[in-house]
């Protein structure tokens, strides 16, 4: 049965390829369209646009952990490789909706502060279409 109500954003993981990243403390998903210029002489000194390219970005904060199941070490390997990956923004609860597509990760950066626990986040850009489906 699908969340009802207001979703808890606890929830929510990241998978790559079908596996959670570990030790998730906050991910966002961004989508937004480009527009293009469509002003003209005829537009009375208004602004004028058309609808333009569509994209996609995910990122994500983590803890660090070397020995996590899926965690940097992965992402580090996906990024040096240049390989797409598959990502999944959703929760683990079935009939719930969920955004996936292909993606490059763009940046990994590490915090390591005097006495806190290590951190890293993660960011991807999509490459073509994400879907918006529901989890069966």
């Amino acid at each position: 049965m699908a969340t009802v109500g207001i979703a808890n954003g606890t929830l929510f993981g990241l998978y790559v390829g079908g596996t959670l990243v570990a030790n998730g403390t906050s991910h966002s998903f961004t989508k937004s369209m480009e527009v293009r210029d469509a002003t003209s002489k005829d537009s009375g000194g208004n602004s004028e646009s058309l609808e333009g390219l569509k994209s996609w970005e995910v990122s994500g904060d983590f803890l660090f952990a070397q020995d996590a199941a899926y965690g940097i070490d992965d992402l580090d390997a996906a990024l040096d490789a240049r390989a797409i990956v598959v990502l999944r923004f959703a929760s683990a609860v079935s009939a719930d909706k969920y955004w996936n597509g292909r993606a490059y990760i763009t940046e990994i950066s590490v915090e390591a502060g005097t006495e806190e626990s290590m951190t890293f986040s993660a960011s991807f850009t999509g490459t073509g279409a994400v879907n918006y489906t529901t989890l069966t």
